[in-house]
Order: C-alpha cells, then sequence, then structure tokens
C-alpha cells in the first residue's frame, strides 16, 4: 500500500500573505520577488497574476510590462519555512506522523490511519479538508516512499492511490528533470539518453552506480522503496507564540481582523492538539518604530475555539487604539490548562449553569473592563452590614448561601419607623455580635410588611425600632 502522502504548496508564502488580507485583494495581481545580483525575478504569484501572462522566472520589469497594476513583494525563506510549520501543527490534529520539507513541503504517513478513519480514500479527504481550511494552492500525491510522494507532488503529477502499481507508472513517466537529483547527474543521464525516471528504473541497480556513482544507485534504492531513510517527525511545540507579517501598513484594528482571526485559528490548533484551553492571552501590533503596542487579555472561562477567542478579542480591541500604523500581528498564549471532563455521562447534555455564567461574565469583562465585573462575598461577620462585600469576579469562587432569611437590598443607614405601622411575619432572630471591637450590635430582627404590602428587614434594640433593609 502507499502508505506516504506529500502536499508540496509552490506559492504558499504568497497565498498565506494574501489569506491575511480581505478577499478583494485576489483581483488584484500579486507577486513575489527574489533578488539574484542585479536581477529580480518572480517567484511566486497569484493566480490573477498568471492569467495576465505573468510567468515564474520572469524579470520584475517585464512582468509590470505585462501587468501594470501589479503588487510585488519580497520574499522570504524565513517566513515560508514559519509557515509551513504552522500547517503541520493544523493537519497534527489527525495526522501524528509529519515531516517537514522547508519552506514548501509536508510528509505524512498514513497506513496507521487508515483502519481508524474507514479506509484509504477516507483518510486522504480528511487530510483535504484540514489543509483546505486555508486558501492554499497545492498538489497532494501519494507514494510507497517518501521520495515517490515528493517527486510526483513536485512536479504537479496528483496521483492518489493505495495502488502501487498505478503510483509506479506515474512516477516512471516523470521527465529526468523532475528527479530530483542534482543537476550535474541529470546532465550525465540526459547525454546518454535518459530522457524519463522511467529510463533510469529500467537499468540494473549495480550498473548505474558503476556509471554515475554511489549517490545515484542510493537514488535508485529510495525510489523503489528498497531503501528508507530515517524520518524527523514533527513534534508541535509546548507554546503558543506566531506572528504574521502585513504586506502593508495598516492603520486600525478592524483592518487586522483577517489576520487575527488567521492567528486565532492557529490558536485552536495548537490548543486541540495539546487538548488544552486558555485563560489568557496577550494581542501585539508591531510598528515600524518603537516597542509594540501590546492588549492582554483575561479570559473568566477557559476556552480553545476560534470563535469564542475572536469574538472575546474584537470586544476587548473595540476599547483599544492604534497610537501608530502597524507592520505585524501576534499572539501570544497564556495560562493553558488541560481540558477537564465536567460530566460523568456518557453523553453529556447542555452546558452547566456555571459555565453559561463564565461565558457571560468573559464577554462583560470584554466590553466593559475587568474591574468592572463583580460580585458579592461574605465575610465571618454576623453584622449584616460588614457580612458582604463588592470585589472583582473570579473564575471558580464558591459563595455558601446564607441559610438564613436575607432581603436582596441593605440601606446605606438604617431609618427609624413606627413599629405600628408594620405587620410581623416572621422572628425573631437574634444577633449579638460585634463584642470584639468598639461597634458591638444587639438586636432582634423581624420579616414584616408595611401598608404599601412591601416586605422589609426591621429590627428593635435599646434604641427603638428601625428599617434596614427590603426584600424583592
Amino acid at each position: 500500500m502507499n502508505r506516504w502522502v506529500y502536499l508540496h504548496f509552490p506559492h504558499l508564502l504568497l497565498d498565506y500573505q494574501l489569506a491575511l488580507q480581505p478577499p478583494e485583494q485576489s483581483r488584484y495581481p500579486h507577486a513575489l520577488l527574489e533578488s539574484h545580483a542585479a536581477r529580480r525575478t518572480l517567484v511566486q504569484a497569484n493566480q490573477t497574476a498568471l492569467q495576465a501572462g505573468i510567468k515564474l522566472g520572469m524579470a520584475d520589469v517585464l512582468a509590470s510590462t505585462l501587468a501594470p497594476n501589479l503588487r510585488v513583494h519580497s520574499y522570504s525563506q524565513a517566513q515560508e519555512k514559519r509557515v509551513i510549520t504552522q500547517l503541520a501543527q493544523v493537519i497534527y490534529q489527525d495526522i501524528a506522523q509529519i515531516v517537514l520539507y522547508p519552506p514548501q513541503g509536508l510528509l505524512c504517513e498514513v497506513r496507521s490511519l487508515v483502519r481508524l478513519r474507514g479506509g484509504y480514500d477516507a483518510v486522504v479527504a480528511r487530510l483535504r479538508s484540514r489543509v483546505e481550511q486555508w486558501p492554499l494552492r497545492y498538489c497532494l500525491s501519494s507514494g510507497y516512499s517518501p521520495l515517490v510522494a515528493k517527486l510526483l507532488a513536485e512536479a504537479a503529477s496528483p496521483i492518489i492511490s493505495h495502488d502501487r502499481e498505478a503510483v509506479q507508472q506515474a512516477i516512471a513517466a516523470l521527465p529526468i528533470t523532475y528527479s530530483g537529483l542534482a543537476a550535474v547527474h541529470i546532465e550525465k543521464l540526459y547525454n546518454v539518453g535518459f530522457t524519463s525516471v522511467g529510463d533510469l528504473l529500467k537499468r540494473p541497480r549495480a550498473e548505474i552506480g558503476v556509471r554515475f556513482g554511489r549517490a545515484v544507485m542510493n537514488y535508485m534504492a529510495e525510489l523503489s522503496g528498497d531503501f528508507k531513510p530515517p524520518q524527523a517527525f514533527y513534534h508541535p511545540p509546548d507554546k503558543f507564540d506566531e506572528k504574521v507579517e502585513l504586506t502593508s501598513e495598516v492603520s486600525s484594528w478592524g483592518q487586522l481582523l483577517f489576520p487575527l482571526k488567521r492567528l486565532l485559528q492557529q490558536a485552536e490548533s495548537f490548543l486541540q492538539s495539546h487538548q488544552w484551553s486558555t485563560r489568557a492571552l496577550v494581542i501585539r501590533a508591531h510598528h515600524r518604530q518603537g516597542p509594540a503596542t501590546q492588549v492582554p487579555i483575561q479570559f473568566a472561562h477557559a476556552v480553545w475555539q476560534q470563535n469564542d477567542l475572536l469574538q472575546l478579542c474584537q470586544l476587548h480591541l473595540e476599547r483599544q487604539q492604534l497610537r501608530q500604523p502597524v507592520l505585524a500581528l501576534s499572539i501570544g498564549l497564556q495560562r493553558p490548562e488541560s481540558r477537564q471532563a465536567k460530566s460523568t455521562e456518557l453523553l453529556a447534555g447542555a452546558p452547566s449553569a456555571d459555565d453559561q455564567l463564565s461565558a457571560l461574565v468573559s464577554r462583560l469583562q470584554a466590553r466593559l473592563g475587568e474591574q468592572s465585573v463583580q460580585s458579592v462575598c461574605y465575610n465571618d461577620d454576623w453584622r449584616p452590614e460588614r457580612q458582604g462585600r463588592i470585589q472583582p469576579w473570579q473564575q471558580g469562587q464558591k459563595q455558601q448561601p446564607l441559610k438564613q432569611q436575607r432581603p436582596c437590598w441593605l440601606l446605606p443607614q438604617v431609618q427609624p419607623i413606627d413599629r405600628q405601622q408594620w405587620q410581623l411575619q416572621w422572628g425573631p432572630e437574634r444577633i449579638v455580635s460585634g463584642w470584639w471591637d468598639a461597634q458591638p450590635i444587639r438586636r432582634d430582627y423581624y420579616i414584616a410588611v408595611d401598608k404599601a404590602q412591601r416586605q422589609g428587614w426591621i429590627f428593635h434594640s435599646q434604641q427603638g425600632w428601625y428599617l434596614h433593609g427590603w426584600f424583592s
């Protein structure tokens, strides 16, 4: 069976950069340039540029004559390597055996997943659906060895089959220039009549080794699957701190929505691969000069999905202003934690009341600020006016409800009343407290109703009768 699948992304960096821009940007021709001595050539182009007649390897001056509105940007291999690593992190949610071939390739071992996913085609379909979350152009090919899958994908020959013979026919048909051999070996082979990879495979391996050297002989062994070089499989990092470079400066948080979505999608993939959630992150807007603008964001409940993260981040950013244009955006996750099962039942039901409360508090904090959302806490003091205090809301705080009946609204100051105007309903409850400081009390509390049928909390002390609060 063809256990290897290779993905080749010939325009990876450009496609990724355009994914950070509003969709209408794709209507314009874009290209990435690489400088060689005094000449600048196109190494990547979007579909609009290719349709205008622009070809890869073309000089930028000639390309500008074909498409006067061509928008060019500098190519960075280091940036493209970061993108392929980020893409591996996304795929890792479904496939654990991934090998990076920077800057534009990923190799996946899929044999172990065939039974789990219900067949070879299902595995490939799952892989495609994961990759197509990003608007990237790619070629996917299968192979019975890593080299076979890689050569077919890089030659834009998308052979997806678990049948070994179909793949052998496809690899044999590749021109020798797509063999992946060094240029010096390709030239020697071509000069003696080897025009395709199949011509090379027909010859005895020992004979090839004598005529063209051990490197070509080892290449044939690897191509046939007899030699399996060790693979360095990808392992996701334990920390998420990713950055995206923008193609042009932007001056508002609203214009950063598309790169923010992309970063949060990567954050979701990172958290999912570790089965983590997060309670905090920091958004950094990087400028041409000076330090980055940092926006720390705290969540009242553990979140990990992009939609939840985006909603809360947008609410926070509505209260922020940018002091200068932005050239890059980055996100760092903080306070990650393992996800905990919250139901012992086989099928969990709707979110619990605690989850719903935490989600509501997160939205309120994002909109109003963390210090604006507060809760009542109880002190170990029986004096009613000292029994409760207000403090910023904290996740997981548990308050033991009072067993005694207490009004929802206590008056700032007790008010003298005429006892004859009230009808007692319940009581008395005697409270004697505060003997340890200079403000002791000795009161008998009652629940009573006044002439307007309002239910109040009144008490009697040595000074007389007083109203202390109202019941809702």
